[in-house]
Formats: structure tokens, sequence, C-alpha cells
């Protein structure tokens, strides 16, 4: 399989960013999650689309903000 691993990097930050526009402070839903929390939160949900082949390679699906919330939640205790 050949693929651009800058296009994927360039993606991962992006939904991340989009991620951050509902969970992050001054979001649409914020529950005062940090870059880094959502980053880390981003990780385990790409790594687990990756390894059930749930998500394409070319990134996450706008379906998977509730559970990047149930991550941040449940986690980092968030609310």
């Amino acid at each position: 399989m050949n693929f651009n691993t800058s296009s994927v990097d360039e993606n991962m930050k992006n939904f991340q960013d989009y991620v951050f526009s509902f969970y992050g402070e001054g979001g649409i839903e914020d529950i005062g999650a940090s870059r880094e929390q959502i980053y880390q939160a981003t990780l385990k949900v790409f790594e687990y689309s990756l390894d059930s082949g749930e998500s394409d390679i070319q990134g996450l699906f706008t379906s998977d903000l509730n559970l990047i919330k149930d991550i941040l939640v449940n986690e980092y205790k968030l609310k």
C-alpha cells in the first residue's frame, strides 16, 4: 500500500483541530479539553480504527467525535 505520510499527518492535525473546536476552550460543546488531551484521545481512536479496520487510512470520521468525547470524559474526568 502506498500512501503519503504527510497527508495522513495533515488529516490527523485537521481532525484534532476540528475536535478542539467542539470540546476545547470556547468550543461548540466546551468540556475544557486541552489540545494534549484531544491529541491522546484521537490517537486512541485512530489506533483502534486501524486495528479494527473501521476507518480508512485517509483519517478519522466525524462520527468518531462521540467516542473521543467519551474518552475525554471518562479518562480525564471532563464534563
